[in-house]
């Protein structure tokens, strides 16, 4: 049986990280292959009891350990930096050792420049013999050069999400081949809807604090939001579902929508869904929304993935290029964060998608299988990778 390593996983207070492990691990358990995870948030995702992951490690050695103790010390005392690295991510790198093929699940890892520690575990990986596959991912264009580069080019095969960082990437002369993120195909739970929600009239909102970071004025991003909720209660009797993606405590959904649901205290109307959702529980929320309007790609990949008409106010590379990819344009589809000013672009693209709704769902009941196609020829290419003893 083959063995598969999953690492580069932050963990699963990220649910797209999760969505992304959970439905990779599904696909490679389903082709025969035994998969196990390395994960920045070991006890929290054994917690979960993620389906088809065999086995959760750490992916570094403890922070306050003995043994992290003592390779501070020895890179104090003059230990080269790639060991003292080597050393951090010792158990990710002896699981890998005894794998067959490992696969980065982190698929946003190189939108954010050179990552030192993921040249080190891909560089004694590569010396160890084993296939390496950056999957799932986006890149972004401008950072393919100098040491990100060369990192790339240790990968025997990068599968991209989306066309605009394939392009890129092939043209820098690397191995890439095309297909969905793999979240597209994540199943679902449906819990019991919560009081406030009204059957085919519930609006869901995502907004992170990496968005309105991103934004050029955070308060006023913020408040183009609160402007868009008092807008669909004034014009419509939805009721609208502010919906957590992320609760990293560096990076938590739920401050930020906290922050919208306290301008609306007193509106039964507008409710906010617990943190402690998974992302197959989140999934089988958002496929009951009338409409989305999301900050966090993966809540947007649940909402095509379920045929629901969706709006995402974007900055990255990954969300622009997966909806060109899904619906030939960017427009009307996507509002890039920078250019977010006030309610009014928010209420004009709400409104336009409103008006599409029926054509859109349409659209992606037909589109979607189509898009998500060529798992098992993904799956195959990557398991021909690995070398028979």
């Amino acid at each position: 049986m083959t063995r598969i390593m999953l690492y580069n996983h932050s963990g699963c207070e990220n649910r797209g990280c999760e969505a992304i492990v959970r439905s990779t691990a599904a696909m490679f358990a389903q082709a025969g292959a035994s998969v196990a995870l390395t994960s920045r948030q070991p006890a929290y995702d054994r917690a979960l009891h993620l389906h088809d992951v065999e086995r959760i490690v750490p992916m570094t050695i403890a922070p306050y350990s003995v043994r992290r103790i003592i390779n501070s010390v020895g890179f104090r005392m003059g230990m080269a930096r790639e060991s003292e690295v080597a050393r951090r991510y010792a158990p990710c790198i002896a699981l890998g050792r005894k794998s067959g093929v490992c696969l980065s699940v982190g698929g946003d890892t190189y939108c954010y420049g050179y990552q030192e520690h993921m040249a080190v575990i891909n560089g004694r990986l590569r010396r160890a013999g084993k296939p390496l596959v950056l999957w799932g991912c986006s890149v972004e264009p401008s950072l393919l050069e100098g040491a990100c580069l060369r990192d790339l080019q240790a990968y025997d095969l990068i599968v991209a999400r989306e066309s605009i960082s394939a392009e890129a990437m092939r043209a820098a002369g690397l191995p890439v081949r095309t297909w969905c993120d793999p979240a597209f195909t994540l199943g679902r739970e449906d819990l019991p809807l919560p009081s406030g929600w009204k059957e085919g009239g519930t609006v869901g909102l995502n907004v992170s604090p990496l968005v309105l970071d991103r934004a050029r004025d955070s308060a006023a991003a913020l408040d183009a939001f609160v402007g868009l909720v008092k807008h669909i209660l004034s014009t419509s009797d939805h009721a609208i579902a502010l919906i957590p993606h992320v609760t990293w405590p560096h990076d938590d959904d739920v401050e930020a929508l906290t922050r919208i649901k306290e301008r609306f205290a007193d509106e039964p109307r507008v409710f906010l869904l617990p943190g402690t959702l998974n992302a197959l529980q989140l999934k089988g929320y958002i496929a009951r929304l009338c409409a989305l309007i999301t900050a966090r790609t993966h809540a947007s990949i649940a909402g095509y993935s379920s045929c629901v008409p969706t709006l995402v106010i974007g900055y990255s590379v990954k969300a622009r290029g997966i909806a060109r990819d899904l619906f030939g344009k960017e427009e009307g589809h996507l509002i890039p964060v920078q250019e977010l000013e006030d309610a009014r672009q928010l209420i004009q693209a709400y409104d336009a998608m409103v008006g599409r709704a029926a054509q859109e769902r349409a659209f992606l009941q037909e589109q979607v299988p189509a898009y998500t196609a060529g798992q098992k020829e993904t799956v195959d290419a990557i398991l021909s990778l690995v070398k028979q003893d």
